[in-house]
């Protein structure tokens, strides 16, 4: 509300970030073409020359924009947008606007029409150096790269790679370029390390020192072989000066070669840091077995079990990042990850049924799916291997992955069973034998762990434990109804079995002396 219409917000003006993308290809332009001008074209009128042009006028508009655009500033109580007109100005004084107008002064174009002469012309050339400190601005476009993070899902191993790539190529074009200039800082008859190239292209008919295309792959390719510490050896310097240059250049490209090593061989071992974490695992296993002489079925039935079972870390790894997440965003993607099995459990889904009616009517329901949050948080991921037999009471299972055979029918993923496991009175519990089919991944719920998380939250989300609390009375009525007309049946039966057995009657038992009338009615 305090912004005056004419400030620009970059962070959600869409013209501010257009322009970003077309100041981001101005910076290319330069990366790219500038250290070309620089050690190899001739400083003349044409397409290049009047395309560098065109970007320096898209640093010039920049420029301007920037005395009218908002930046954060860092405060006691944290990052504010500062949208005074006086302090933009002030602030883009004090930092960027001298590199800025130092690298848009338009020195050869000056020259150019000044009529100069080479040597001017020359001196001119390697000014143009200057226009790489325009890179400096991709310190302001790192929040560039953050918007496009959000809406893209970016794989930043194989990103982090060709970025490394790309550094490379550009050292070595920059390299390429530097050394390419040396020919021009020495006077013409001076030996230049072009020469035997110039000598070996002559016997063709070629005049190395007019085609600049050649000269660049030449120099390139000493660059390239060089920072890589190949070293052939077929290309060297001929005079002091290029003595020096390619002293210089033999340093830095050694620190960059060995950062651009050092940083990929961390991303290629972050890549594959699962696959050797499980060879470890596995080569572990097979010492054990070894050493403990198993038998060779049982060797088998265990490397199959651990090969199935290495997605079984991913399951842990989801969970710790919903535990690094917001509370508000651990529950959105609690329930749409869990919703499906949830929807199965009756509690669970009268409970669903209650957060929709309080997001219809337009109330706070932040708690409520806080509470779907912490029971997702609780369950437990477990693993049987084929023709494993296993049963649980008071446990909720979920099915992850796999075939199992529940008493007499056959689940697959998805299948939830145990959904009673709430109640407190265990013979009331019904009772599933799991036989393991395939290999199987259950994911568990026990009844201690939920009746936690009822109680931690029975002060700001009290209807679970309601919705439970009445799961629970109607499921033990029912049952316990049940049950206790099977007793009765049983009981008449036992009753009618009794009534038709034969009677004993006294003179058909054995004459026992010394008995006591007690054991007489025993004995009936």
């Amino acid at each position: 509300m305090q912004k005056p219409w004419y400030i620009i917000n970059p962070d959600r003006n869409l013209a501010a970030t257009i322009w970003q993308f077309v100041t981001s290809a101005a910076l290319l332009w330069i990366a790219l073409v500038t250290p070309l001008q620089v050690g190899l074209v001739t400083l003349e009128i044409n397409w290049v020359f009047m395309t560098s042009l065109g970007v320096d006028f898209v640093f010039l508009i920049d420029m301007v924009l920037q005395f009218f655009t908002a930046y954060v500033r860092r405060t006691p109580r944290g990052d504010e947008l500062e949208v005074r007109s006086s302090k933009i100005v002030l602030h883009y004084l004090s930092t960027w606007f001298v590199l800025d107008f130092v690298t848009l002064i338009p020195f050869e174009l000056v020259a150019l029409l000044g009529g100069s002469n080479v040597e001017e012309l020359t001196m001119i050339k390697v000014i143009r150096v200057l226009r790489l400190l325009k890179l400096t601005r991709l310190a302001r476009g790192s929040k560039l790269a953050q918007r496009l993070e959000a809406p893209i899902s970016l794989p930043y191993q194989h990103l982090a790679l060709l970025r490394c790539v790309f550094i490379l190529v550009l050292l070595c074009h920059w390299l390429a370029s530097i050394w390419a200039t040396t020919i021009l800082l020495v006077p013409r008859g001076t030996p230049t390390w072009i020469d035997d190239i110039a000598a070996v292209d002559e016997g063709f008919g070629i005049d190395t020192r007019a085609h600049p295309l050649r000269i660049y792959i030449a120099s390139f390719y000493f660059c390239s072989y060089t920072m890589t510490s190949v070293g052939y050896g077929d290309i060297g310097p001929q005079n002091v000066s290029e003595r020096v240059v390619c002293t210089l250049i033999v340093l830095g490209a050694g620190l960059s070669w060995a950062c651009v090593l050092g940083e990929v061989c961390a991303i290629v071992a972050e890549m594959n840091s699962a696959k050797q974490a499980f060879r470890q695992k596995m080569h572990h296993l097979n010492q054990m077995m070894s050493e403990k002489g198993l038998p060779t079925e049982l060797r088998k039935r265990l490397r199959t079990f651990f090969l199935q079972n290495r997605h079984q870390c991913n399951f842990i790894t989801h969970q710790q990042l919903q535990k690094d997440m917001s509370a508000q965003l651990q529950a959105e993607v609690c329930t749409v990850v869990n919703l499906p099995w949830l929807r199965k459990v009756p509690f669970f889904n009268n409970f669903l049924l209650h957060i929709e009616a309080v997001d219809a009517a337009g109330l706070d329901a932040s708690n409520l799916h806080a509470c779907i949050a912490d029971v997702a948080q609780e369950l437990e991921m477990k693993a049987y291997a084929q023709r494993e037999s296993f049963s649980d009471v008071q446990v909720l299972h979920i099915l992850a992955r796999g075939l199992v055979l529940l008493n007499t029918r056959v689940a697959s993923n998805g299948a939830v069973w145990g959904e009673d496991f709430v109640l407190a009175d265990v013979p009331l519990i019904q009772r599933f034998s799991g036989f393991a089919l395939t290999y199987v991944e259950v994911l568990c719920l026990k009844r201690g762990s939920f009746m936690d998380v009822i109680e931690r939250r029975r002060a700001n989300c009290p209807e679970l434990g309601q919705i439970v609390r009445r799961y629970c009375v109607r499921i033990a009525v029912f049952r316990g109804i049940l049950a206790e007309a099977r007793r009765l049946k049983l009981l008449q039966i036992r009753e009618e079995e009794q009534r038709t057995a034969p009677q004993i009657s006294m003179q058909e038992l054995p004459s026992l002396p010394g008995t006591a009338e007690l054991e007489v009615d025993n004995l009936r």
